[in-house]
C-alpha cells in the first residue's frame, strides 16, 4: 500500500519563547493594526479548475490534488478524504453581488438582505441569479471556524450554489445539539459545543462532476479551545472580523439543484 501523504505543514518549533519584562515593555508592534490589516483565510474545495493546479499561476502547489482543500492565505492543502477538524464559531447568510467572471469579475456588494432577490431573475439553464444590471447575485453561507491542526487557527467556510444544501445539513446538526448545564438541565448548545471533520466529497449528475463539502460532527469540544471559540464567535457577531470576500472558481458544472450535491 502506498504511503499516505499528509499534506499539513510541519512546524519545526512550537515551543513558546520566555520573555522578560524589558523585553515586553515596548508591547508587539502590532498596536496599529486593525481589522482591515488581517487575512482570514477561507478553507475551499479544489476543483480541477483551481489555480493551485495550475503550472502557470502563481498560487501553484505542487502537493495539490482537486479534492483536496486548501487555506488561501497560506496555500497549504489538505487531505480531502481524510478532512480536517474545526469548530464552528458563528454563521451568517449572505446575498453578495459579483460581476460575472465571463465579464472581468469583481466584488459589487457583499451587503445585500435577502430583500435582493425580489428584483432579480434566474437563467433557467444556468440557475444563476442576475440583478437588473447584469450583475449576479450568489447566496452565501459563511461560517466562522476555528481549525484545529496544527493549533486553533480562524477560517471561514464559505457554502454556495450545490453546497447550500450541505451548509443547511450542517445547521440542522447544530440546532439539534443540546448540553447539560450544572444543574443538569438539558439545554440547547452555543455552536462551538462539539467539533466536526470537514472534507470532500466527489460528486455528479447529468451535468457535470465536482468535489463538494462533507461535514460529520466529532465530539465534544475541549473546554480550553471552546473558551477560544467563543471569543471568534464574539469577535465575529460584533463585527470585528473583516472578511475579504473571494469569487470562488467556476468548476465548470452547473448541477441542477443545490439539494443535487450528497451531504
Amino acid at each position: 500500500m502506498a504511503e499516505e501523504k499528509t499534506n499539513i505543514a510541519k512546524q519545526e518549533n512550537t515551543a513558546i519563547a520566555t520573555f522578560d519584562d524589558d523585553l515586553l515593555s515596548g508591547g508587539t508592534g502590532l498596536e496599529e493594526t486593525t481589522t482591515e490589516d488581517f487575512a482570514i483565510p477561507f478553507i475551499r474545495i479544489l476543483q480541477q479548475m483551481s489555480p493551485q493546479l495550475n503550472k502557470q499561476d502563481g498560487r501553484y502547489n505542487q502537493d495539490a490534488q482537486a479534492g483536496m482543500l486548501v487555506n488561501t492565505v497560506t496555500n497549504e492543502v489538505f487531505d480531502g478524504e481524510k478532512g480536517i477538524t474545526v469548530v464552528p464559531c458563528a454563521y451568517v447568510k449572505k446575498y453578495i453581488e459579483w460581476i460575472p467572471r465571463e465579464k472581468g469579475g469583481g466584488l459589487v456588494n457583499a451587503n445585500h438582505n435577502s430583500s435582493i432577490l425580489k428584483s432579480c431573475r434566474k437563467d433557467e439553464e444556468t440557475r444563476r441569479l442576475y440583478t437588473p444590471d447584469d450583475t449576479e447575485i450568489v447566496e452565501t453561507a459563511q461560517f466562522f471556524v476555528l481549525v484545529l491542526e496544527p493549533e486553533p487557527q480562524q477560517a471561514v467556510v464559505a457554502f454556495t450554489s450545490t453546497q447550500l444544501g450541505a451548509s443547511r445539513k450542517w445547521l440542522t446538526m447544530l440546532r439539534m445539539a443540546r448540553v447539560q448545564t450544572k444543574s443538569g438541565q438539558s439545554v440547547s448548545a452555543p455552536v462551538f459545543a462539539n467539533t466536526y471533520t470537514l472534507g470532500t466529497l466527489a460528486q455528479s449528475n447529468d451535468k457535470g462532476s465536482w468535489y463538494g463539502f462533507t461535514v460529520n460532527q466529532l465530539g465534544a469540544t475541549d473546554i480550553e479551545t471552546a473558551h477560544i471559540a467563543k471569543e471568534f464567535m464574539s469577535a465575529a457577531r460584533s463585527g470585528e472580523v473583516e472578511i475579504k470576500e473571494e469569487q470562488q472558481q467556476d468548476v465548470g458544472t452547473t448541477p441542477k439543484s443545490a439539494e443535487d450535491a450528497p451531504f
